[in-house]
């Protein structure tokens, strides 16, 4: 029986070989996209699990709320590590890391700044799971003044050499680290990646017992069996026995913690699972750009509507061809075949088209699979013959999507009449076929959804890029790694850079306005004479007397720093959201303190200026209060803003590095055009947009597929009716319109269905953003024409060709 089935299942798909084709690839398409979309959904709920203690590593950050001014950092105070190990037996291991921007590596005539140079404990191999090539992981970092190095960096700098017992130097207080290890980079699919690691215990700082700043990231290790909930309930006694006692000894406030708390104030450690970190982490000062868990959502619900695009498909053409069937399906009925035997029948042929479309969609994978890879990146491989799992779950997936594509029309066509088929046709000739419809109406409203979604993140982006940020952005190149230059060479290379050709100003800065909050201090600022009960968070800038005319920001009040004040090294330049958390109506000459570590490293400083609000994060978030210092004489700051005038950068570039190679010796030349690294910062989105506008054309593709073959059986049905309105006088483009009428009908439908879908999901999306656009109506009317035009192009060849047939031939029809 089953061999009988199959024959003649084969037998109709090369009978039928139009729609077989359309079947077949439309299916491919639809299975393809969305296993190649599960990959990637799988991929990014994936991060950080090749640890083998994921489920038990916590990150622990700070979160305060301080008379309304929020802190939410990634990271944490020095101590806090090693008290959590030596106090709570729940701690079966700890780590911290300290990042530190861009420090110079040497090694003989190689001079590189490196990115991803971090220093972490000895024990951050207890915590997380490393792979060592050469060294012992117990003994790496055990001592200051060791490092372990990555297996590309080990070819970077070493060659073929072996790099145990090597000494590299750095421009890090001028220190020299031996080589104890090289070890496997992280996989991609890790929320942070180093190159370097190198003993904390070189840093002085790492044994501060300093509770008020945090400046690094502390991941702890649980035991096996303790419950996350209830460890997060003690973390509440670590801040009132550390933090908030020192706070209290510093500020004299003399208030306990439950007041604090009461007057609606928060000051917590928060623990973070390391799986969770990637897709739901959006913290200040991230190792690492995160991704966010609601792309997940979307993406997978986005497979799913291709792989039902592909499946009504499937049905709509099955059904639409019932008329050629129905003396097959009378004459089957009337030899005995009962309707349990049909529908198995057309489930066989169903499964069949389903099986040969996964062929052709891991075909289509493999061949795509480097594209894809780059589109979304990650590495998107099905690895097939890794284990038998993955070809018995394509096996059974191909199954599935078989006898869901095939259930209604096997019912729907095994359902009809013998005596009615043989005599009329199908018997349903007189029924609105409802189901179809709706069926194509779904199609085009979930294209015009995919359309609205990709026209809305489109806009949203060329929004944040022509957004007026509080600083002229173009013609800035920044570079990085400036520190190693050094103190007594610094003047003389920005005034050497100053008098470039084409250069217009240059400023030395501790952090990249735009970039982010790394390179920012904070602590917290109070007016002098105000209540110190009330003080305020605000981020801290260092910057020369350049700052402003490089950047071109605008003052609000008073004054910038001046070369004319000497008094100025004493001053503090506040943003104007600073200002108003601080509740100054006039600030100008108005004294502020600065919180130190001790009281006597108090800071007592003088407003002389409020600049215009700039948004130093991206647009993501909103504007926070900000203080600029002026650095020091002297004073090596980690990155120099170069303005050049517009036109002929590489002659630019040149002299730069010309000059930079004359200061730095042969230290790589590392620069960025700022505009270009504030485009980096919306890379998830960019992707996203990339994705959605892919998978969008791609359910286009599916739906026009559908429309061709269901076109040309609606044409078919019809050919008699046409030749008769030709030769009664029917113009060519009245009969392309009343074969037209229907699909037109379809899709305007669709777009009431598909409009307040769309506006939702997009909303909602949008609400990530500080700084957004309004949906506008014209993306609604361009998704709408767009469908209508895509749908009347592919019915079109059809009914042109139904149309200027000889109505001769059309009446000879049958």
């Amino acid at each position: 029986m089953i061999k009988n089935y199959l024959k003649v299942a084969f037998r109709n798909l090369r009978d039928l070989k139009g729609l077989s084709v359309i079947n077949i690839v439309g299916l491919a398409v639809g299975i393809a996209s969305c296993i190649v979309i599960l990959l990637y959904v799988a991929a990014e709920l994936g991060y950080d699990r090749f640890n083998e203690n994921a489920d038990q590593i916590y990150r622990i950050h700070l979160e305060a709320l301080v008379n309304g001014g929020k802190v939410n950092v990634a990271m944490s105070a020095r101590p806090l590590g090693p008290t959590l190990a030596h106090n709570y037996p729940e701690v079966a291991a700890y780590t911290r890391i300290k990042n530190v921007d861009a420090p110079t590596v040497k090694y003989k005539d190689k001079v590189f700044s490196e990115r991803k140079f971090y220093w972490v404990d000895s024990t951050f191999f207890d915590v997380f799971t490393v792979s060592f090539l050469e060294g012992d992981p117990k003994t790496a970092l055990a001592t200051p003044n060791t490092i372990v190095i990555t297996e590309s960096v080990a070819r970077k700098y070493f060659g073929n050499e072996n790099p145990v017992g090597k000494i590299l130097g750095t421009s890090q207080s001028g220190q020299d680290y031996l080589v104890t290890g090289v070890v496997k980079e992280f996989p991609p699919n890790a929320h942070f990646h180093f190159d370097f690691l190198g003993s904390l215990s070189s840093c002085e700082d790492s044994r501060s017992q300093s509770w008020v700043e945090n400046p690094y990231y502390t991941y702890v290790l649980l035991r096996k069996g303790t419950d996350p909930d209830q460890f997060q309930s003690k973390l509440r006694d670590v801040v009132k026995n550390y933090p908030w006692a020192e706070i209290n000894r510093i500020t004299k406030m003399g208030i306990a913690f439950e007041q604090f708390e009461a007057a609606g104030n928060r000051f917590v450690y928060r623990m973070q699972p390391l799986t969770s970190i990637h897709l739901h982490s959006h913290l200040d000062y991230e190792l690492e750009p995160n991704s966010d868990i609601s792309y997940v959502y979307i993406f997978s619900v986005i497979a799913v509507v291709i792989l039902l695009l592909a499946i009504v498909n499937f049905m709509n053409l099955a059904t639409a061809r019932s008329e050629k069937r129905a003396k097959e399906v009378g004459i089957r009925k009337a030899l005995g075949s009962n309707r349990s035997q049909l529908a198995a029948q057309f489930f066989a042929e169903s499964i069949l088209t389903s099986l040969l479309a996964v062929l052709l969609a891991i075909v289509l994978i493999e061949l795509f699979a480097p594209m894809l890879s780059q589109l979304t990146g990650l590495q998107i491989s099905l690895d097939l013959f890794a284990s038998p799992f993955p070809i018995l779950g394509l096996l059974c997936f191909g199954i599935v999507v078989g006898i869901v594509s095939g259930s209604y029309p096997a019912f729907y066509l095994s359902s009809f009449r013998p005596i009615q088929m043989l005599k009329k046709g199908t018997g349903h000739e007189n029924r609105r076929p409802l189901l179809r419809d709706g069926l194509i109406i779904f199609q085009f409203a979930v294209s015009i959804v995919l359309f609205v979604g990709t026209l809305t993140v489109y806009s949203e982006l060329l929004f944040i890029q022509n957004k007026n940020l509080g600083f002229n952005k173009e013609q800035v190149i920044v570079l990085n790694g400036t520190e190693a230059i050094g103190g007594n060479k610094i003047k003389s290379f920005r005034q050497e850079l100053v008098s470039a050709p084409r250069v217009i100003s240059a400023t030395s800065t501790s952090a990249v306005p735009g970039m982010g909050t790394y390179g920012l201090s904070s602590t917290t600022f109070n007016p002098l004479g105000n209540s110190i009960r009330n003080p305020q968070q605000l981020w801290i800038l260092i910057g020369d007397y350049n700052l402003l005319s490089t950047y071109q920001m605008k003052l609000a009040q008073g004054r910038f720093f001046d070369r004319e004040y000497g008094s100025d090294s004493a001053s503090v330049v506040l943003n104007e959201a600073a200002v108003a958390a601080l509740a100054f109506k006039d600030p100008l000459g108005k004294e502020v303190v600065s919180a130190g570590s001790t009281p006597q490293e108090n800071k007592m400083l003088r407003i002389i200026g409020v600049v215009k609000d700039f948004n130093f994060e991206s647009l993501h978030q909103p504007v926070h209060p900000l203080a600029i210092f002026l650095s020091a004489d002297g004073q090596v700051l980690p990155h120099i803003s170069i303005r050049v005038a517009p036109g002929d950068y590489p002659s630019t570039i040149s002299s730069l590095e010309t000059i930079w190679h004359k200061f730095a010796g042969n230290q790589t030349f590392d620069y960025t055009f700022l505009d270009q690294g504030l485009a980096s910062l919306y890379k998830a989105e960019q992707r996203t947009a990339t994705i959605a506008a892919t998978f969008s054309g791609l359910a286009i593709f599916i739906a026009c597929l559908g429309l061709f073959g269901l076109a040309a059986f609606v044409t078919e049905q019809r050919t008699k009716e046409i030749g008769i309105r030709k030769i009664l006088g029917a113009t060519v483009s009245e009969i392309v319109i009343m074969l037209s009428k229907q699909f037109t009908i379809w899709v305007l439908v669709a777009n009431v269905v598909a409009w307040p879908i769309a506006y939702y999901m997009m909303n909602n999306w949008l609400r990530d953003f500080a700084y957004r656009i309004n949906i506008s109506v014209w993306i609604f009317a361009v998704s709408g024409l767009l469908a209508l035009a895509i749908a009347l192009l592919t019915v079109s060849s059809h009914a042109i060709k139904a149309a200027t047939a000889n109505p001769v031939q059309s009446l000879r029809y049958e």
